[in-house]
């Protein structure tokens, strides 16, 4: 039985979990008629009458995930390079740019450039949260007082070869953590979820994603990617990591704090440091498992 808490949404949550229904909708039609030929029959079966037209434009609003989803079930869901160089995400991305010309006519260029780099966000948040349904949805929450030693104590020795404890995940940041993105002349924005996708060795690196909120509506987000030599340290890989958008080291300031984090409550699981597994409430009641990393008494 799930222990009687209830959890904030994380952004899995909010993009993934709550629009399960009209997701599945469109991975039926998808299934059914292939890719292209999906949205076709949901076009027509709207303009028919057999589809409600309110529905059918929500099945729709979530193409670009379910494509991604798609996608990923032959090339993989671990390397974003492969889904950004397959064939079928090419098609995508021209038909959705070619929509924006369409849209805004003479003052198109503009609106163009802009919809090329929303266009590879989206498909960098999208893919990451393709990855941690993929990898089986696991969710890790340092204890406040984990959280707290990890920041005050950095990894003293090299951690040679990192390795996640599963393929994807998804680290909940407690407020003790301190962590927090900042972009040049705003605010900074406290870091609440980091998303994790490891990828094996021969190429062997991590794509990370840290997400900080800025309202319920938009936040501060840097998705970097850490490549591993055999042998290779976590620092080693930070100093070559890089934007997984613009190929250069992220311009947002703590990116580098975060991923030092994130690596020691990793390395803190993986190389010994207790763990429970609980059972939780979600605001809209299913229960969901979550690992606690660390113990309140062996802090004490």
């Amino acid at each position: 039985m799930p222990h009687d808490i209830l959890l904030p949404a994380t952004m899995f949550e909010r993009c993934v979990i709550a629009h399960e229904r009209n997701l599945e909708i469109g991975r039926r039609y998808i299934q059914a008629f292939g890719l292209n030929r999906g949205v076709d029959a949901i076009v027509a079966d709207m303009n028919e009458g057999r589809l409600p037209w309110e529905k059918a434009q929500q099945v729709l609003s979530h193409m670009h995930y379910l494509v991604i989803e798609y996608i990923t079930q032959r090339v993989g869901h671990t390397r974003f390079g492969a889904l950004y160089r397959d064939p079928e995400f090419m098609t995508l991305q021209t038909d959705s740019l070619s929509g924006t010309l369409q849209r805004h006519g003479p003052f198109a260029q503009e609106h163009y450039s802009r919809a090329v780099e929303g266009f590879a966000w989206n498909s960098l948040r999208l893919w990451h949260l393709v990855a941690h349904d993929k990898g089986g949805r696991h969710i890790y929450e340092p204890t406040p007082q984990v959280a707290e030693l990890i920041r005050r104590s950095p990894l003293e020795s090299p951690w040679r070869t990192p390795r996640l404890p599963v393929q994807s995940l998804l680290m909940l940041v407690p407020p003790e953590a301190e962590l927090s993105l900042k972009v040049k002349g705003f605010p900074a924005r406290n870091v609440t979820e980091i998303y994790a996708v490891e990828a094996p060795a021969p190429g062997h690196q991590w794509a990370i994603w840290v997400h900080a909120p800025i309202d319920d509506r938009i936040a501060e987000s840097v998705y970097v990617e850490l490549l591993f030599s055999p042998e290779g340290t976590l620092e080693e890989s930070l100093s070559r990591a890089h934007d997984m958008f613009q190929e250069s080291s992220p311009a947002v300031e703590g990116w580098r704090d975060c991923v030092r984090w994130f690596a020691g409550a990793v390395r803190y699981l993986i190389e010994g440091g207790s763990q429970r597994e609980l059972v939780l409430a979600t605001q809209d009641g299913r229960a969901e498992k979550r690992v606690l990393i660390g113990l309140t008494d062996e802090l004490h």
